[in-house]
């Protein structure tokens, strides 16, 4: 990249702070409908795509109970989703808690009606509730320094 923000004559967008990051991440969050859904096992890395919804603290996903995902993360909570693009990326690192329908609390959010796979309508599914510990977010390069804005659980600003 040279001196004047530019990588191979295409114009590069200064920075974002912080502030507007987490908010950019925060409307990613409530828009987003679908996620790519990273877990760890036996024969290595897994990749799903999965529909989601943001209840205003977590990414709630859903799928079938005997996927390798939900084995998966019955061994290990620990897992990467990603959101956007690469103009335009979202990580989050979290442990997910795996709930039946039947087990949600009452006043679990109406949001989870929004799930393209809803196990109130597809027998043998189960809700992924994905907390999130660490979010990082860049647009380009020149973002890479101040990605992370969720550490610990906890918004950098």
């Amino acid at each position: 990249m040279s001196a004047t923000g530019t990588a191979r004559g295409v114009g590069l967008a200064p920075p974002r702070d912080p502030a507007q990051r987490k908010a950019d991440v925060l409307g990613r969050l409530e828009t987003a409908r679908y996620a790519w859904l990273a877990t760890g096992g036996e024969p290595g890395a897994h990749l799903v795509p999965l529909g989601c919804v943001w209840d205003g603290a977590r990414l709630v996903m859903a799928t079938r109970q005997q996927y390798v995902t939900v084995r998966n993360l019955r061994r290990r909570s620990e897992c990467r989703v990603a959101l956007g693009d690469p103009a335009d990326v979202v990580l989050i690192d979290g442990a997910v808690e795996i709930v039946a329908h039947r087990d949600l609390p009452p006043g679990a959010p109406g949001v989870l009606a929004d799930l393209p796979v809803n196990p109130t309508r597809v027998p043998g599914c189960v809700y992924l509730f994905l907390t999130p510990r660490r979010i990082l977010a860049w647009r380009h390069r020149g973002e890479i320094p101040g990605r992370t804005v969720m550490t610990r659980g906890r918004w950098v600003v």
